[in-house]
């Protein structure tokens, strides 16, 4: 358990903090009035009702009661309608307002749009309240557009205290993280900006876990716990969360609220030549990946399964653990003891097999819903050209005493609820 953290003004940085504290976090700010003004903040929600429903009863649990909360961001899967009128009807249950930024998954498609409709009007603003000026800015995109930034330069002149709440952080608190603007250059032109402008606190989720540091007197915070698949381990401040903020006298403190859900990500191990790794759910999302549609043929000749995957290529996982060579098999194993066998080609396919079968990736994402909605995953996806997975491609791409040689159908191919993937050399 990391210690109270705190820092002066006039102090050098503090190094970053990466962790959650049970005592919070405390910043001596000279200048503060003598009210106290509590309020929360929330992050990624993402849809997932199982988590966020819980956070929702959480932060109406909190006495005496914020005084509203900032949700920083994706707060529905893929910006879709439907996504949108179930956040708007879940939100509808906290007992506070609530003050929204849009994050990269709000506006996808026509999430811009939706968002303007079902939670603001506006994808950046300012209001006051208790004395400070918040600044909630659109870095959804991961930027800040030239429009943007004039109007944020007029909201940050003057002498009072500002506090400004957004999605995707200047930098990633992990180190060697890339969840974070796409310039850097913008990213320190918006620090200097902050820390010469009285701006006492940013706060961004876009990455599922807490975490905070002071830079040049500027806290900024992470909290990305409200429900999406978390990025850390609880040690390194992975946890559903909200996090509290006080502000009172001289001080600033931010205190992380777990919340406990009955949410269990779940998670995979690979192992190969080199060892084992066990990634959980938030780690692969954050691994390169593929997306596109496709669908599988069953054992009646049924298309079903249609959607559009996201996920990570197997082959990228195998070379993790040492490789696949010519002759081995990668077996895959699944939570409820389903079980298949594939081939060194169905991992790294020949153009003739490519165009049959496409990439095999281990998908954690399906529509833009990942788990525990969507209650298929992580699942093996083949996303051929045309992306239809026949029976004939899946007989053509059958390695003897595997797949089509074993069940006749497409969709066998496709397991379920994976949680081993094992590389098994040739002879054993």
């Amino acid at each position: 358990m990391l210690m109270a953290l705190v820092v002066a003004l006039a102090l050098a940085p503090a190094p970053p903090v990466s962790a959650a504290s049970a005592d919070g976090f405390l910043q001596r700010l000279s200048g503060f009035g003598q009210t106290e003004l509590v309020f929360a903040v929330a992050g990624d929600p993402q849809g997932r009702e199982e988590v966020w429903s819980q956070v929702v009863k959480a932060l109406n649990s909190v006495s005496p009661a914020p005084k509203f909360t900032l949700l920083l961001g994706d707060l529905v899967a893929s910006g879709t309608e439907p996504q949108y009128k179930a956040f708007a009807d879940s939100a509808k249950a906290l007992k506070m307002p609530f003050y929204a930024v849009p994050g990269n998954h709000d506006i996808r498609g026509d999430g811009a749009a939706l968002f303007r409709r079902y939670v603001s009007d506006k994808l950046y603003y300012s209001f006051e309240e208790g004395g400070y000026k918040f600044i909630g800015l659109n870095t959804g995109d991961g930027q800040v557009d030239a429009e943007q930034m004039q109007w944020l330069q007029k909201e940050l002149a003057g002498e009072g205290r500002k506090i400004v709440f957004m999605h995707i952080p200047l930098e990633d608190p992990r180190p060697g993280g890339d969840h974070a603007l796409l310039g850097r250059a913008q990213a320190d032109e918006l620090h200097a900006m902050f820390a010469s402008s009285n701006v006492v606190a940013v706060f961004s989720g876009h990455v599922h876990m807490f975490a905070q540091h002071e830079a040049d007197g500027v806290l900024y915070v992470t909290s990305g716990g409200a429900g999406a698949a978390l990025y850390a381990s609880p040690e390194e401040g992975g946890m559903f969360h909200f996090a509290l903020v006080r502000v009172r006298d001289d001080e600033i403190t931010v205190e992380p609220q777990p919340v406990q859900t009955q949410v269990t990500d779940p998670s995979v191990e690979v192992s190969g030549p080199s060892g084992t790794i066990k990634y959980s759910l938030g780690q692969l999302m954050q691994m390169s990946s593929v997306e596109g549609a496709s669908a599988f043929e069953n054992r009646f000749g049924n298309f079903t399964g249609h959607g559009v995957y996201l996920g990570v290529p197997v082959a990228d996982l195998v070379a993790a653990v040492g490789g696949i060579q010519p002759g081995d098999v990668l077996r895959v194993q699944s939570s409820d003891g389903y079980e298949q066998d594939y081939a060194y080609d169905n991992v790294h396919p020949t153009p003739q097999w490519a165009e049959l079968q496409g990439i095999m990736v281990l998908a954690v994402e399906k529509d833009g819903i990942t788990m525990p909605a969507w209650g298929d995953g992580p699942r093996i996806v083949f996303i051929p050209p045309d992306g239809l997975y026949h029976n004939t491609d899946c007989a053509a791409t059958s390695a003897p005493g595997q797949g089509w040689n074993v069940y006749q159908s497409a969709g066998a191919r496709w397991a379920r609820y994976v949680s081993r993937i094992q590389v098994v050399p040739s002879g054993n």
